[in-house]
């Protein structure tokens, strides 16, 4: 089994890791560097510019005897590395980057055969040559080729840890990285913020979610990291062997896996709101509450990633825009939304893309919930709620339709009706709220700020959400964070505890 650790420079990757592989692990573990080193003649060297340059040699061959294989994956690396990369050294060390990670990724997929292989620097984490270290931008589309191309590893464990720790440890760490040496606190700060919408992104896309496992730090504390190394080796035992001849280029989804405890009764839990309401920021720290007895993950419903069957029409879909601008779901739902009385019927690329959302927000809700094992708490960023035109929720329904039963409108307004019934209810909601000039003020002091308009459109609409059959929390977020934490953990607390006790009474 092949266990690939990822996440910012200084969340404690490697800390895990190394923790992980001095227990023993959940079987007899080795690590990325262990597979370097592990020959005769050099297992003393330990300076980390040596083992990096010895890599380099040992790898080459492995390399070539992979690079038939990853030939697509080497083509989209090496493309946006010519067109990106931030001056020519940072090219080609790049490229020797992408190359040494090859190897030493066919050297564990042997390996993994009789090792647990544990890696924190592999071919997952060279998401970070080519998608941080410049300016250039980058979307979910990007991020999908990325993880549909990359020789994913069995296991992926996503490490987080807060700005503020992050950006301390990027200023005192002895081996700084050349990229962040000498940079100011906003400049590292920038950087950091920028390397985490890239992991939380690729934790969204399809191929990896299946294989993943996020784990909070917190504050950076013994005990934090205690916890962390525990979750860990629940989430990768018991070990999945591969069959004889298949190796992690084509890898086992997780199997289910029993963490220590009883189940959680509380399962899936959805934070919804409007746009600056404080979504993000509040996950991130239930998460991290949730993650010292709890496995978690966590799905943003509100921008489901595409699937197999939508993926297609996702990279269509940007030339569709420009084409069509007025046709943009945004500007049609508030057309709709001025004056009834000006409605008239709408066009079927706006249907077409209602009916894929409400596919892909099935599809990342379902699986996520099936695939979790026992114990896991899915955190979900936004959810469907049943009320007509209201966000995230069917959109078609409550729109004119042709007279005609034979029309494709109607076809579609079905489809999606029955695409978000499927969609299971939570078992909490948290529904977040705050003044408007809040919202507005917060979202322009964002780096990556929304449209005032569309701020403004999403806070009157997110205003009366319907989830009917579930316990909803209305949370004003407009106040200290301890206060707002505080209610939501005290809900989820009595929530589990009626859950259990209505268990243990149906039981007896």
């Amino acid at each position: 089994m092949i266990v690939e650790f990822i996440g910012c420079s200084g969340a404690g990757k490697t800390t895990l890791a190394d923790a992980i592989e001095r227990i023993g692990g959940p079987r007899s573990t080795i690590s990325g560097t262990g597979l370097i080193v592990d020959h005769p003649g050099v297992r003393w060297i330990s300076d980390p510019t040596a083992v990096n340059l010895l890599a380099d040699v040992i790898s080459f061959p492995p390399f070539l005897r992979v690079l038939g294989r990853q030939k697509d994956f080497v083509t989209f690396a090496f493309d946006r590395l010519q067109r990106h990369a931030p001056s020519p050294f940072a090219r080609y060390n790049y490229m020797l980057n992408v190359v040494r990670k090859l190897g030493v990724n066919e050297m564990a997929r042997r390996a993994a055969q009789r090792k647990t292989v544990l890696i924190d620097e592999g071919v997952v984490l060279s998401a970070y040559q080519l998608f941080v270290y410049s300016d250039a931008p980058f979307g979910h589309l990007d991020l999908e080729g990325f993880a549909r191309l990359a020789p994913l590893p069995d296991r992926i464990v996503y490490v987080r840890a807060p700005i503020d720790l992050l950006v301390d440890r990027a200023m005192t760490r002895p081996d700084q990285r050349r990229e962040l040496a000498g940079r100011s606190p906003d400049e590292l700060r920038r950087s950091l913020e920028r390397a985490i919408e890239l992991f939380d992104g690729l934790a969204m896309t399809e191929p990896i979610r299946e294989r993943l496992l996020t784990v909070d730090i917190g504050d950076g504390s013994a005990r934090t990291r205690d916890a962390a190394v525990r979750e860990v080796v629940r989430f990768v035992s018991p070990p999945v062997l591969s069959p004889a001849g298949k190796g992690s280029d084509d890898p086992e989804p997780p199997a289910a896996v029993e963490p220590a405890g009883t189940r959680s009764p509380i399962g899936l839990i959805a934070f919804v709101g409007s746009e600056a309401s404080g979504k993000s920021t509040i996950l991130n720290e239930v998460g991290s509450w949730l993650g010292r007895d709890h496995v978690v993950r966590r799905i943003h419903a509100g921008k489901p990633p595409s699937t197999t069957l939508t993926y297609v029409p996702h990279v269509l879909l940007p030339a569709l825009r420009r084409l069509f601008p007025e046709q943009r779901s945004l500007r049609v739902e508030a057309r709709f939304d001025a004056d009834p009385r000006t409605r008239r019927r709408y066009s079927l690329l706006f249907a077409l893309r209602s009916v894929m959302l409400a596919y892909e927000r099935r599809a990342v809700i379902t699986r996520t919930v099936a695939r979790s094992p026992n114990g896991t708490v899915v955190l979900s960023d936004r959810y469907p709620s049943r009320g007509g035109g209201n966000p995230d929720g069917p959109q078609l329904g409550d729109l004119p339709l042709p007279p005609s039963r034979l029309s494709v409108r109607r076809v579609l307004a079905a489809l999606e009706d029955r695409l978000y019934r499927d969609i299971p209810t939570p078992d909490l909601v948290f529904h977040l709220t705050a003044p408007l000039d809040v919202t507005l003020a917060r979202n322009a002091a964002r780096a990556k700020n929304e449209p005032e308009g569309y701020v403004r459109f999403r806070h009157a609409i997110a205003a009366d959400l319907r989830f009917d059959g579930t316990i909803v929390h209305r949370i004003d977020t407009d106040r200290e964070l301890r206060d707002v934490l505080d209610e939501i953990e005290h809900a989820i607390d009595e929530a589990s505890a009626d859950a259990e006790a209505g268990a243990w009474r149906g039981s007896g």
